[in-house]
């Protein structure tokens, strides 16, 4: 069997393509027509700006992509102190030295760019889970308390940034992953109902913007100007589009700036108006053939470390993509999660593309035990 056999083209073109066309959309959500029009095509395109920084963000991505798939990921670490303490330490740095933006504490500057610690910790939550639930039933339960305490600290240390998103993202990664594993399922329902009841004193812990934003989605009209604002620019935006978009660079809403940060948290609404419903259904069918190839692996994973290593991707992009776009029609409330692989974002691009390299490495191993089966024969 040949080494291209060993390698999942599907989850690499899928991811590729997805990455390729955020490229597109962050180009349009950023350009600006030049006043007046220039004669040549520099003139016409030449503000690329924050597309080429996270083309240049690709570049290194897939660099890693091609590093990470290498590893044997199905050998499994002695320790799940070697995730949880450089993420844990990351996360607290933020709190320490990192750089404030938009009334959050999340970013550690580096130079010219800056890195979010918050989107490397679900890879290091993912790692976490999937070492304290690929034991056997009787241990992993043992383990679940763990589990809860681990999963909950980096939860506060991503809640003090403040990062509700992030935090949201941490607690759905849990559950999934917990749903899959062998802990009963009444101690899960308890957690679930504990939680519920700590979002009570956990509402006064959020920022007056915060709040803001979920005041909103419940009804947006009751503050148009402020709070509601937002959302009710990106449902004009998404409803203006119809069939198939006002075409590329000609979204009135995006042109007009009344969506902010449009190349990050509302570029959905950008495919909306440009591409119109086709290029939402383009969009959405690309990340459903990425979960289908990733859930495909957790039949053919050689060990329960790598099948959770594939649950915890799965349920990360499930989250992302369903509150980025649901936010964007006053679905979900609005909360900054990047859309994966195509929202503007160097840190969420790497965890993603890392996330799918280790997904690779767990097709690499079911190939290598169906030819060493094959052989023997």
């Amino acid at each position: 069997m040949g080494r291209g056999k060993s390698f999942d083209w599907w989850l690499f073109a899928v991811g590729l393509v997805l990455s390729i066309s955020g490229l597109v959309y962050i180009y349009s959500a950023t350009w600006v027509p030049p006043d007046p029009p220039g004669p040549n095509f520099l003139d016409q395109y030449g503000h690329l700006g924050l597309a080429v920084r996270q083309g240049l963000f690709l570049i290194f991505a897939l660099l890693v992509f091609s590093l990470v798939r290498r590893f044997n990921w199905g050998t499994k670490p002695e320790s799940w102190l070697w995730f949880y303490v450089p993420v844990a330490a990351l996360l607290a740095l933020v709190l320490v030295i990192g750089s404030v933006k938009g009334g959050s504490q999340r970013w550690l500057s580096l130079g010219a760019v800056d890195l979010q610690p918050s989107e490397f910790a679900k890879l290091g939550l993912i790692l976490i889970l999937a070492w304290l639930y690929s034991a056997e039933p009787s241990v992993v339960r043992k383990r679940y308390a763990l589990a809860l305490s681990l999963t909950a600290s980096l939860l506060l240390l991503v809640m003090l940034q403040p990062d509700l998103g992030t935090s949201m993202v941490f607690l759905f990664i849990f559950f999934v992953m917990s749903l899959f594993s062998s802990v009963p399922r009444r101690w899960i329902l308890i957690t679930a109902l504990g939680l519920v009841l700590l979002s009570v004193p956990a509402w006064f812990m959020l920022k007056d913007y915060q709040k803001a934003r979920i005041t909103a989605f419940m009804n947006p009209s009751s503050d148009p100007q402020g709070s509601g604002y937002h959302l009710l620019q990106s449902r004009i935006a998404v409803g203006s589009g119809g069939l198939t978009g006002k075409g590329f660079l000609r979204g009135t809403q995006v042109r007009g700036g009344f969506i902010p940060v449009i190349e990050s948290d509302f570029i959905f609404a950008l495919v909306a108006e440009e591409f119109g419903f086709v290029g939402c259904v383009y969009l959405l069918l690309l990340y459903f053939l990425l979960l289908a190839r990733i859930l495909a692996l957790t039949r053919d994973a050689k060990t329960a470390y790598e099948r959770f290593i594939c649950y915890g991707a799965s349920a990360m992009i499930v989250f992302h993509v369903f509150i980025a776009a649901g936010m964007t029609i006053g679905l979900t409330p609005i909360t900054g999660i990047p859309l994966p692989l195509v929202a503007y974002g160097g840190s969420s691009l790497l965890t993603t593309w890392t996330l799918s390299a280790m997904c690779e490495s767990v097709f690499a191993n079911s190939r290598r035990e169906f030819r060493s089966l094959r052989y023997r024969r």
